[in-house]
């Protein structure tokens, strides 16, 4: 009966190929001779002679331009056993979002082509996108650009080339070698040095592959991980197949595409894929020829192994150590949150250094978790988290009158759990930090610059809408009073404010605040809540309980237009950086906003989330109406301005110098100023 070769020649064959992938050599055919004769004996160590001439053949050659040579199978009396596929669920899921966009893009095309009769039908630039969408979608080639331009730099050579030859080709998270049931059981050396390439990328949150300094940072990238590569095969080894799931359950959540199901070739001895619903539902029960056996993947994430290789690395750890499996596991636990005590960095954001130049000034999840923080502000406004611990103080009181069952649940645990809250007073600090909110404490440093800035962003895109729609009216040839720049430099300025002042707590205050705004609503429409206070609504409880308890009633349609409506700008700025960060181009689509067509087909989706640039044109006038913004503010406001100064971090003022200020009369946040000093400021800000 054959065996299982023993971990110590496993390793040792290991071993022998590292010389390879220390080079990085490209797997020309006298390199695969020589490595082919080192790893011909899967149940020895390759000898030294053949290790030799496989490392002079693969010495001096260029960066990987072909697929890795596989490592060996393990041998049983049943065959080859193999572990289930390695899908890299983290470049999966950036490819299902990539697809999702492009989907999302068609779908409009498609409607303006319907209604040709009405709205003209497609341009020839339209016409060609449509096409060129069509041809992305049918084909399973990844049409991430951020992973496209990590492979073409890590080989070499052009993306087209490297789709053309078929090399290095990710197929909805999954390498080549991993296409096919008989294919490796490891990622091939060079298919693992481009994974965590990305992984390295993605720790940064360096993925804008169209960023001027990209390449750069993808050369500082691979370099990394030339240099702890026996720590990246320590944690690849220890990882790539320690989590194995079905695949349909990775589809089901929204991490893999549906169409993974077409690249993937099951041999004899490989369960073939379940694809209905009753054979998705056995879990691998029953016995239909093995037609009923869920298809098992091994769900590994480049960005967690880098995070922990860069982990072990700072700490001085070396894939020599006698306890690197344990370290590795550590490390990993520490770096996910699977154990209590976990770092920041375990949630999905990863702050960059604000010491180090950047040419992209606004970070997409700082602006994210701003959104929130925004929506929360609001309805503090409306005295939403008051209402909600005033019903608690009746509760506890027994003036309410509820019996067993969810809402007397929810609102005994939160009694029980105030502690653990982020206080009123805490939360103030923070929209006063990030928004400029009065209500704060006065020694922290307010963000004076956001209201002006708010205004003329929504202002400018508001004013560059009207326009359009009136010179289609006339049909003159006047010049529109506010341009696509105008609105691309307001966009700019509020999201480097925002981004700016959304470092810090505020992700982590923000999944805070998200999770009790859901909670609060589900509490406030419960039959039996609204009962007890006579309300239709979860509006009328929060009228009444202000009216009678709070001081007096507050504008709960205006709070939550505005709530809603903001957090769809905020969205938007977040997901057009690129747009703004451009000096070409178009920053709103004029078509989206004149043609009723796509106006209608933008409203499918869900605007806090994947806003048009319709939902942003109609969010700033909802805005502004409900806000009784006057017509000649909106106008003042829509005109450019300087851009105010934003340092990359905030400045700590020395004590002395506030002491001073202090003595003169002069506070920091503008109390004191007399005179000239507040005489030459504009008007409204003295």
């Amino acid at each position: 009966m054959a065996t299982r070769p023993s971990r110590k020649a496993a390793s040792g064959s290991r071993k022998a190929s590292r010389p390879a992938a220390a080079a990085h050599a490209a797997p020309v055919k006298p390199a695969r001779t020589a490595m082919a004769a080192a790893l011909a004996s899967p149940s020895s160590a390759p000898s030294a002679s053949a290790a030799a001439a496989a490392s002079a053949a693969l010495a001096g050659q260029p960066p990987p331009v072909g697929p890795a040579t596989p490592l060996p199978l393990a041998k049983s009396s049943g065959g080859p056993t193999m572990s289930p596929r390695i899908l890299l669920i983290d470049l999966s899921q950036r490819e299902l979002q990539e697809r999702q966009k492009l989907r999302s893009r068609l779908d409009r095309l498609d409607a303006l082509d319907r209604t040709k009769a009405n709205s003209g039908g497609l341009s020839t630039e339209q016409e060609q996108e449509r096409k060129d969408i069509q041809k992305l979608l049918a084909s399973d080639h990844p049409v991430d650009v951020f992973y496209q331009q990590v492979a073409a730099t890590v080989a070499r050579h052009p993306w087209p080339v490297l789709e053309k030859r078929g090399e290095f080709v990710l197929k909805f998270g999954l390498f080549e070698s991993q296409y096919s049931a008989s294919g490796s059981e490891h990622l091939g050396s060079h298919e693992q040095e481009i994974a965590f390439t990305c992984g390295l990328l993605e720790l940064d949150n360096t993925t804008l592959a169209t960023a001027a300094d990209f390449v750069k940072k993808v050369t500082e990238a691979q370099g990394e991980y030339r240099q702890n590569i026996d720590l990246f095969n320590a944690a690849n080894h220890a990882f790539e197949h320690q989590f194995e799931v079905t695949l349909q359950s990775q589809i089901d959540k929204g991490l893999v595409d549906p169409d993974i199901l077409k690249v993937l070739h099951p041999q004899a001895g490989i369960q073939p894929i379940a694809t209905t619903a009753s054979s998705r539902g056995t879990g691998g029960g029953g016995d239909s020829g093995g037609y009923n056996k869920p298809l098992m993947v091994s769900a590994a994430s480049a960005r967690n192994i880098a995070a922990v290789v860069r982990k072990l690395r700072n700490d001085g750890v070396s894939a020599n150590d006698p306890w690197i499996s344990s370290r590795l596991q550590s490390a990993y636990d520490m770096q996910t949150g699977v154990v209590a005590g976990a770092p920041p960095s375990a949630l999905e954001i990863m702050l960059p250094d604000l010491e180090e130049a950047v040419d992209i000034e606004i970070v997409t999840e700082n602006l994210q978790a701003v959104q929130a923080i925004y929506f929360s502000y609001q309805l503090e406004e409306m005295r939403l988290f008051q209402v909600i611990e005033r019903i608690v103080d009746l509760f506890r009181q027994g003036l309410l009158p509820l019996g067993r069952g969810s809402v007397g649940d929810y609102l005994f645990n939160y009694y029980k759990k105030a502690a653990e809250r982020i206080t009123e007073a805490e939360r103030r600090d923070l929209y006063m930090r990030v928004f400029g909110a009065p209500g704060g404490n006065p020694s922290n440093e307010p963000n004076r610059d956001f209201n002006e800035l708010w205004l003329r962003f929504i202002s400018a895109v508001s004013t560059f809408a009207r326009q359009l729609t009136v010179e289609r009216l006339l049909r003159n040839a006047i010049p529109m009073a506010v341009s696509q720049e105008q609105v691309r430099k307001a966009g700019r300025d509020l999201g480097a404010n925002l981004s700016r002042n959304g470092y810090g707590i505020a992700y982590f205050a923000a999944t805070e605040l998200q999770q009790s705004i859901l909670e609060f609503r589900d509490v406030l429409q419960n039959p039996e809540l609204r009962n007890a206070f006579g309300a239709r609504d979860m509006w009328q409880v929060i009228d009444q309980v202000n009216v009678n308890y709070l001081g007096g009633a507050r504008n709960t349609h205006r709070y939550r237009t505005q709530s809603r409506a903001g957090a769809i700008i905020i969205r938007w700025i977040a997901n057009n950086v690129q747009r703004l960060a451009n000096v070409a181009g178009p920053v709103i689509q004029v078509e989206a906003i004149v043609n009723p067509q796509l106006m209608a087909a933008s409203t499918g989706n869900n605007p806090t989330v994947d806003p048009s640039d319709w939902d942003l044109v109609n969010a700033c006038e909802q805005w502004l109406a409900v806000g009784g913004v006057q017509e000649t503010s909106i106008e003042q406001y829509s005109q450019p301005i300087e851009a105010p100064t934003m340092t990359s971090r905030p400045i700590e003022m020395p004590q002395i110098a506030k002491d001073m200020l202090s003595g003169m009369g002069v506070g920091l946040n503008g109390a004191g100023l007399g005179g000239g000093l507040a005489a030459g400021l504009p008007a409204g800000l003295q």
